[in-house]
């Protein structure tokens, strides 16, 4: 059975879920070239256009990075979104890679629109996702492929190395 096959039954198939991180790294590429991060990707901060394209919106939080000099020059977005390297203390002595911050955000997203769970605010499962302990469902394994899964693991690795780029 394809993708194309699948009956999702309520949540939201593979070539969608696709579409919006498509469109949105592509958004994402286009900041990151000319040095902005977002902070502050989360499914309310994407449109979808009339041309059925999916974009990044509120700017309020982006930053240049040749700005970023300290630490308290990043601002905090949506905790539910936030990668751990933004809210660790560590953050004040080594400025993380905030593009890859960004990515984490997009894989938290792209984590609550195939699991159809408004992520927390705190708590075990928010901690987990953050320690790299992201386990997908039994539903959620066979409804969506393993490159899809696998894609969402390594944007919310918790090591910013091991993160894609845009």
């Amino acid at each position: 059975m394809t993708n194309e096959d699948k009956e999702y039954h309520g949540y939201i198939p593979e070539k969608i879920i696709f579409k919006i991180m498509r469109d949105v790294l592509r958004g994402m590429n286009e900041l990151h070239k000319k040095n902005i991060v977002h902070l502050d990707i989360k499914p309310e901060n994407i449109l979808i256009g009339k041309s059925g394209k999916y974009k990044i919106a509120d700017l309020g939080m982006a930053r240049f990075l040749l700005k970023i000099s300290e630490a308290d020059n990043i601002p905090e977005g949506d905790c539910r979104y936030l990668s751990k390297e933004l809210l660790s203390k560590e953050v004040l002595n080594n400025i993380p890679d905030l593009k890859k911050s960004d990515i984490f955000s997009l894989g938290m997203t792209a984590y609550e629109l195939i699991s159809l769970v408004e992520l927390s605010k705190n708590g075990a499962e928010w901690r987990s996702l953050r320690d790299g302990e992201n386990k997908f469902s039994v539903e959620i394994q066979e409804l969506y492929s393993p490159q899809l899964l696998d894609t969402i693991r390594m944007m919310l690795s918790p090591n910013t190395d091991d993160r894609p780029s845009v």
